[in-house]
């Protein structure tokens, strides 16, 4: 599920996810903020280079935890999965 994302990259060229949109089951866009990146660490799906975040979002005033990744080569961000 690709998402619209705001990030920042650090003069250091880390990208940190600040808040992004994704469409619910209505068909509506949802802004989520990401409260906390636990965890981050490059990976490669299927030979392609990314970015692997584990962050805390907060949706209708609950915490979920979001497998976010960033494709280096497309620039995309996409929801890998809902972790809970």
């Amino acid at each position: 599920l690709n998402v619209e994302m705001i990030s920042v990259c650090g003069a250091d060229g880390k990208i940190t996810p600040i808040r992004f949109r994704m469409e619910t089951d209505e068909s509506c866009m949802q802004v989520v903020p990401v409260i906390q990146v636990m965890h981050c660490k490059p990976i490669q799906q299927a030979g392609i280079d990314a970015i692997q975040y584990l962050c805390k979002g907060r949706v209708n005033d609950r915490e979920k935890l979001f497998e976010l990744r960033y494709t280096l080569k497309t620039h995309c961000w996409s929801i890998f999965r809902i972790v809970y």
